[in-house]
């Protein structure tokens, strides 16, 4: 069973400005696993066995960023996922929440 959360943005115009370059970002990340078009990104643990399951799809929506995580998390996506929020925040900061819109942290 795979859980959903939402990166939200506290400042979302500064977001919105920079969508469609935050991906690109997140290929220098040691778990990033592929693009898919230009508003997908998949993370993984490198060390998952061959065959395995990817952990957990970004996608760039207007207003923030859904998560869906596919497994439990490894200590190395959960690393990145923290930078992930600081970068999807920007100067004004970001959170996430669950999908009761509870505060989640990685």
């Amino acid at each position: 069973m795979g859980y959903e959360y939402d990166a939200i943005p506290n400042d979302v115009d500064d977001y919105r400005r920079r969508r469609d370059t935050l991906p690109l970002e997140f290929e220098s990340l040691p778990t990033f696993n592929r693009s898919v078009g230009a508003h997908e990104v998949w993370l993984s643990d490198p060390q998952r066995p061959e065959g395995g399951w990817e952990e957990v799809q970004l996608v760039f929506g207007q207003d923030g960023v859904r998560l869906t995580c596919m497994t439990a998390l490894s200590a190395s996506v959960r690393q990145d996922l923290r930078v992930v929020l600081a970068s999807i925040g920007g100067a004004g900061g970001a959170r996430y929440v669950d999908d009761d819109g509870e505060p989640a942290a990685f």
